[in-house]
């Protein structure tokens, strides 16, 4: 097992890592500026950069739902390097590439070079790169909110360190695991709770079979306490020189608040993301697809010990095993509802992880793999959660369902071939081969759907430093609009006209370099009933009208609503407000009420028809 074993000098020391620099390479040439779509979501990270980095605050000037550590780090880019989308990108492309590394490096140590290799494939074809719809940012250089990749990665950081603590417990691993941790928590909740408890189970685990570390859990404790504060204490008093106490508290408990403000478990939104909606279809789903990955896995294993005997023939029937379980599962595997079981199968894993903690008698394989293999299983089911009956590569999958997919992999390629040997029914090659089709099945499969979706980028929107290639028809007649419409609002538009978009469009507000007087990033149902519902809308809106707005269709079907402005729910009291203070100077496409895609410009008045629903 070389995960234990004195390294030695075989090309797969630099061979894989070489290949997974290849492959991060070529995804990122194919790729070059048509990652995400601007238009839903990133935009507004873009434009709360820029806004930090020219001196308002979250949470005080900008409603932000999230923790600081991401926007504040973005904004830190833009001061350093200008404000644009190459900057962002070429950063989140360096850290992307520090993830790749962290979990090549994880899975060569606990489970061998091979599953490392073949996770940080699975990792760059399947959930980093990926395209599969015209909706959202579901990628690790645009996503939708950088929170959710920061978190992530800097939770695997955590993870990344914990082997070498077990196994050598200097001080200074439980104060950067702390560090790490504080880290996490100025991002989401869900890297927040599933690294909690990760590094939890993993410390209990070593408390129990490692006498070192209960002989220094003292100062363990308290050197990883102490890492933990630094961030957010470092945030609080930051945040708190330039706002009200008790704004700058709730902004660093980010969305914790808004958890407990909007009861998420009954939002619509909320319960389409988890599959709760249609629990019954999800259920069919899982089901079918674990039957065949079981039947997969139990031919593979009855391949193992039917032709244990045959070594003569063990190449040709390696080969075999990969070609068959390749094309089998590249044409008849579902792979929309592939990740369906994966709670299912990462529950079951975790479970073996365990039992393998707690019985190996090899006290440096338990420092070095089986702890470090546990925690990492608590990690990635907890993050499932959300995601629970609908997982996932894409959506919030794509950051979510990551680690547990890379675990039941390097599961499948190593640890399970290495119990089958160590019982005496077989090698476990055949297995492995197998295992390797199936992932090499995903990639290709992954790979050949997201080509299709960057072949449609056809559409240039914004200049220079923040060009990029957007959807074109038929998929999307969006760009093409909003392009002619930045050009005509560009020379109409003076340099210091304030602008709103509603209900959502700061990309509008970025390219034009438009501030919005407004502290809203965009006019949604859960955003706006966090913080005081429409009618506080209406207030600020009054208090400090914008010289113009831009009002975009949007809809909200998403939410069990309606398009903006056209459900009594939600929407209605903000266009009410607008159609009474603002005149309609311009309509770009069809009318923003209306099915045909299309915006319109209007300019302050006071109390004027609107020509919106015309």
């Amino acid at each position: 097992m070389d995960a234990l074993m004195p390294a030695a000098k075989t090309p797969a020391r630099w061979g894989y890592p070489l290949i997974l620099s290849l492959a991060f390479a070529y995804l990122t040439w194919e790729t070059w500026l048509k990652w995400g779509n601007p238009f839903v979501d990133f935009g507004i990270e873009l434009y709360v950069a820029w806004q930090l980095a020219e001196g308002k605050h979250l949470y005080r000037d900008i409603i932000w739902l999230a923790g600081p550590l991401s926007q504040y780090a973005n904004a830190l880019w833009f001061r350093l390097f200008g404000a644009s989308l190459l900057t962002l990108s070429i950063v989140n492309l360096a850290i992307l590439a520090g993830i790749t590394g962290l979990i090549y490096r994880f899975f060569a140590q606990t489970a061998g070079r091979l599953a490392g290799l073949m996770v940080g494939l699975t990792l760059l074809t399947t959930f980093a790169f990926q395209a599969y719809e015209t909706d959202g940012s579901w990628n690790y250089i645009t996503p939708y909110r950088h929170e959710s990749v920061h978190g992530l990665g800097l939770a695997i950081l955590a993870l990344a360190i914990l082997p070498g603590y077990l196994a050598r417990g200097e001080g200074w691993r439980a104060f950067l695991i702390g560090l790490c941790f504080g880290a996490v928590s100025l991002t989401k909740i869900e890297p927040t709770v599933a690294l909690a408890a990760a590094l939890a189970a993993g410390y209990g685990l070593s408390l129990k079979r490692l006498a070192a570390r209960r002989g220094a859990w003292r100062r363990d404790m308290g050197l990883f306490a102490v890492g933990a504060l630094v961030l957010p204490v470092g945030f609080g008093l930051y945040l708190g020189t330039r706002m009200p106490p008790d704004v700058a508290l709730v902004g660093l408990l980010g969305n914790w608040v808004s958890v407990v403000r909007l009861k998420v478990t009954h939002q619509v939104f909320y319960q389409r993301a988890v599959g709760l909606a249609q629990w019954q279809q999800s259920f069919a789903q899982a089901a079918r697809v674990s039957g065949l990955l079981f039947g997969g896995a139990l031919l593979g294993v009855g391949l193992e010990v039917k032709l244990r005997a045959l070594s003569r023939w063990r190449l040709s029937w390696r080969s075999v095993a990969f070609g068959a379980f390749f094309i089998a599962s590249f044409e008849f595997m579902p792979w929309v509802f592939f990740f369906r079981p994966l709670p299912l199968i990462t529950a079951l894993g975790m479970g073996w992880l365990w039992w393998r903690a707690l019985r190996c008698q090899d006290l440096t394989a338990v420092a070095k793999r089986w702890i470090p293999l546990a925690a990492w299983s608590v990690f990635a089911l907890l993050l499932l959660g959300k995601v629970a009956l609908a997982a996932h590569s894409a959506g919030y999958g794509f950051t979510l369902a990551m680690p547990a997919t890379a675990l039941m992999a390097a599961m499948a390629l190593s640890l399970w071939p290495e119990a089958l040997a160590a019982r005496g029914w077989g090698q476990g090659d055949l297995l492995r081969c197998s295992v390797a089709g199936v992932l090499v099945a995903l990639w290709l499969a992954a790979l050949e759907n997201s080509s299709y979706f960057y072949a449609a980028k056809t559409v240039p929107l914004g200049a220079g430093r923040d060009r990029m290639l957007c959807f074109g028809p038929p998929l999307s007649y969006q760009a093409a609009m909003v392009g002619l419409a930045l050009e005509d609002m560009a020379g109409l538009l003076p340099a210091d006209a304030t602008l709103t978009v509603i209900p959502d469009g700061l990309l509008i507000n970025y390219l034009l370099r438009r501030v919005n007087p407004t502290p809203y990033v965009v006019f949604d149902p859960l955003i706006v009933a966090a913080h005081g519902g429409e009618a506080r809308v209406v207030d600020q809106l009054a208090a400090q009208p914008p010289d113009y707005i831009v009002f975009m269709q949007r809809d909200f079907s998403e939410y069990g609503l309606k398009r903006f402005g056209q459900d009594d729910r939600f929407g209605r009291l903000i266009t009410t407000w607008v159609a009474e203070h603002y005149e309609a100077i311009r309509v770009y496409g069809g009318p923003p009420s209306g099915k045909p895609f299309g915006l319109a410009l209007l300019r302050y008045r006071g109390p004027v028809a609107s020509a919106i629903d015309k």
